[in-house]
This record gives C-alpha cells, structure tokens and sequence, in this order.
C-alpha cells in the first residue's frame, strides 16, 4: 500500500460526497472500496427512480391479473396442462423430506420416530386456521383477527401505509415495531399448514393457505409497503412458500387459477431481490445472504421461469464467494453473534443439500468449512446442550421447519450428522423433527446408522473468533473475546467482550 492509499484509508470522508456513507465507514475500509461504494449507491439511486416510475404505470393492475414470466415452452402450455406438468414432473428435486408423498415420511413413520410432534403440530394448524393465532418474535400468541391485515403490527396495532418501499420509514418511535410486522409477513405459519396438510390430507390447511395468500398478494402490490422494504425478507418469505407449494401440490384447492397466482408471487419475488439486493463493496451480513439464498432457491426449483437460470447460476457463485468471506477460518460466522452463527449455518446446510439434491456440485472445500460451522457449534454448546448467547439475535430460522428458542441450535448438528456422518455432531438417539421434514425416510436411516460418540468434547481454542471453551465433566465456562464483527464494522456482537 503506497502512502496515498494509506492516507485514504484512515481519511476516507475525503473521498465520499454523501454523508450517509459517511455515516457507515466503520473499521478496516479501503479507498478502492470506497469509491466502488459511491459508485454502486448512485446507480441504485438511478434504478430506484425508475422503478418509481414503473409501479406508478402499474398501480392499476390488480394481484390477480399478474402472470409470470415463463419460459416460451411453459408459455405455450395451457392453464390445464401447466398444472400437470407441476404435478408430475421428476425434476427439479425438493430436499427429500419435502418430496412427493411417495417419498417423505407417512404419518406412520411420523408417530414411530416423533411421538406427539405431529399431533401438536396439526393442533397448531388448526389453531392458525380457526383462531388466527400463533407466536410471533417472543411476544408468544397473538392474535390476527378474522381478516388479516398483513400491514399491521399485531403487538402494537400500529399499521404502515403502501407508500414506495424505499420510502417506508421503518422506525418511528410510535411503539411500533417493524420486526414483528416482517416477522408476521415471512410467512413461515403457512409452512406449518402445509406440513399439517401432508400429515393428515385435510383441504381445511390447503384451502385456509390459498385464502391468505390471496389476501396478502391484494394488500402487498409488488414494491409496496413495508413488507417490501428489506429484500432479506423477501427472501425468506419466497424459501417459505416454496416450501409450502410443493407439499400443497396433490391438493385438490391447487387449481389452474392458484397456480397462476403462486408462480405469479414467485416471480415477483425473485426480481425484486434480484434488483435489491443487500450488498456493499464496504461489508456483506447475513441479510445479503439470505437474498442470495431465496434467490439460488427460486432458480433451482423453478426453471420453469424466464430468469431461474440466470439467478441460480449467480446465487450459487455468491453463496459460495460470501462463505470465504463471512465463515472464519475456524468455522465462526464473521458477525460476532451466536444467534446469527445458528442462522447462517441453517442457512448453507439446507441448501447444500439442496444442491446436492439436484446434482449441483459445491466444492469440497466448502463442505469441510461448513463441517467447521458445525464443529464450532458443537463445541459452544454447554452440558445442557443449549448454546450461549454471545451477542443480540432475535431467534429468526431459515425454512423453519419446527419453531426453535433462540438458544437452541443442537437440531442443526443432527441435520450435519445425517448429511456428513460425523459421529460427534451427534448429540442424542433421536432425531429432530427437522431432520425428517428436510431428508426424509432416507435421512433417518443415515442418522441411525451413525455411532454416537462416547466422549464429550474437549476444551477448544478458536482464535478467530476468539472462543475459549473449558470443560471438565459438566464444568463449563465460555470466555468471549471476539472482536466487533465483520472486520471491526460491527454487526450483531456488542460491547460484552471479555465476559464469563
């Protein structure tokens, strides 16, 4: 680095012509990502304006006129035929416990290998569809009223107007809370129906999902409204209903016009994250990951769309390209969080197996660095096997197949013990509810087939994310001495550092 370089990067205010840039220079930011940042924000602003001016020609168009963009021979199909093409195709595959009812597990298995989780999930379903309640982000049961209004916080009342979604003020200190609304509009109740629905083959789910789908698409135009404000949640709302459709799919509600109405509300989703997603040339999180997650998700499993290729073939090179750089050399996630550690690892284990569900080869060493992800979270787990809580989280899950509490993250190492066969991620002789949703009958029997490993892990040392666990026999103690996250920008670590 030449002097000039060097002066730059401890004075990068004199390069920036925007304060807000200003504003988000934290920690190690060179001069070379400055200016590519000034750059990047102004052509979002330019594209931000035209996209104004493309929602104000649409603002007539109502949700159910919107059609998909399909390839030209899925265009050419008729309605009818379109249906069954969806119904019978082969290929692309689901991971395959969201498989064809041939392939994932019948209620049989289900009440043999998870005594009482389907029971109480059907009673959750119920609940969803008779009473319009569930939990939200540790408020516990709330209550949605008989027409749901999907722009307002249930916790507080406070609604939020469809103005443009850049314009949305998402904090406005009225007590409401924006992270409840978003929270409510992942979606992930819907899953919970659908999972009912494979179970039991009762349309009350299939026909209470169509109901609500339909009622968020007319109160969420496209580009609309907080709901469309962060494109991390549009993501994940997009992995939840995609989830959802195919165990949907032998429903006899899953007619010509819903199908119209889901691949149209797929579509949408995919180009609006393609269009905002959450990068910068000065630091990338989980958020940007997420987008490139909904987006790899979307493209695989609907090629049927104009732009499935092109959003799978760059999300698997991003995904891969953030994992250098987010996923510590020891395996941590790069934002100083326990909680977002949890997240992330969801994140790239399910769709891994995603890819390797459908013959997408992800290199071996990315697959030794998430065998590190796990190894760290089994060697952060306290006797208890609930995990400590090393900076903020708020509990959130990728495809949250069974709600978990935030300190809870032993499930995941069983999913890594099924799909690597490690005996050491595996904690117990049960298996978690997830791992039969996600890998179905053929998942089960790899977790049975590996050997628990007889002694507890040692004391670990892990530099990078600077976690030092000690253990002798049940005696446990977490040192943290991580640093901000991110390179020192900061994220989801807090000023907790050198704590026991």
């Amino acid at each position: 680095m030449n002097k000039r370089e060097s002066i730059l990067r401890f004075h990068p205010s004199s390069l920036i012509p925007h304060p807000s840039i200003a504003r988000a220079l934290r920690g190690d930011v060179s001069a070379v990502s400055v200016l590519r940042e000034t750059w990047r924000r102004g052509r979002v602003a330019i594209e931000s304006r035209r996209e104004r001016e493309r929602l104000k020609r649409a603002s007539g168009v109502a949700a159910t006129d919107a059609s998909a963009r399909l390839r030209p021979e899925f265009a050419a199909l008729s309605p009818t035929q379109l249906l069954a093409h969806f119904r019978t195709r082969r290929a692309p595959r689901f991971p395959p416990g969201l498989e064809t009812p041939a392939e994932r597990l019948s209620p049989l298995w289900w009440r043999e290998f998870f005594p009482g989780e389907s029971e109480q999930l059907v009673a959750r379903a119920h609940h969803i569809s008779d009473a319009h309640r569930w939990p939200l982000l540790g408020f516990g049961e709330l209550e949605l009223g008989t027409e749901i209004n999907w722009l307002r916080d249930p916790s507080s009342g406070a609604c939020w107007s469809l103005e443009y979604h850049g314009d949305v003020k998402l904090w406005r200190g009225d007590g409401s809370d924006v992270r409840v609304l978003w929270e409510l509009n992942r979606l992930a109740h819907l899953l919970t129906l659908g999972q009912a629905y494979a179970l039991t083959g009762d349309e009350k789910f299939s026909g209470e999902f169509f109901r609500q789908l339909a009622g968020w698409r007319t109160q969420n135009p496209t580009g609309c409204g907080p709901n469309w404000a962060c494109a991390m949640e549009v993501a994940l709302r997009a992995v939840n209903l995609l989830a959802a459709f195919q165990l949907f799919l032998p429903s006899t509600q899953l007619d010509e016009a819903n199908l119209r109405m889901l691949l149209a509300t797929f579509d949408e989703h995919g180009q609006h994250v393609r269009r905002h997603l959450e990068f910068s040339h000065l630091a990338t999180s989980n958020h940007y990951l997420s987008d490139i997650a909904g987006l790899l998700w979307l493209g695989l499993l609907l090629p049927e769309l104009v732009d499935a290729r092109g959003w799978r073939e760059f999300a698997r090179r991003e995904m891969l390209r953030e994992m250098d750089k987010q996923i510590l050399a020891d395996g941590a996630d790069a934002e100083s969080s326990t909680g977002y550690h949890r997240f992330v690892l969801e994140l790239l284990l399910y769709s891994f197996t995603l890819c390797r569900a459908n013959d997408v080869e992800i290199e071996d060493r990315y697959w030794r660095k998430l065998r590190r992800m796990l190894e760290y979270t089994r060697a952060y787990l306290r006797p208890d096997r609930r995990a400590p809580l090393v900076g903020d989280t708020d509990g959130g899950q990728f495809l949250p197949l069974r709600k978990r509490a935030a300190d809870d993250h032993a499930y995941v190492l069983a999913i890594g013990a099924a799909v690597l066969q490690e005996p050491h991620l595996k904690l117990a002789d049960d298996p978690p509810a997830e791992l039969g949703w996600l890998l179905g009958a053929e998942g089960l029997r790899a977790y049975q087939s590996v050997r628990r490993a007889a002694a507890p892990p040692p004391s670990a040392a892990f530099a990078d994310a600077g976690s030092y666990i000690l253990r002798d026999g049940d005696l446990y103690l977490h040192f943290n001495a991580c640093g901000a996250g991110l390179g020192g920008r900061g994220s989801h670590g807090h000023n907790d550092k050198l704590s026991v």
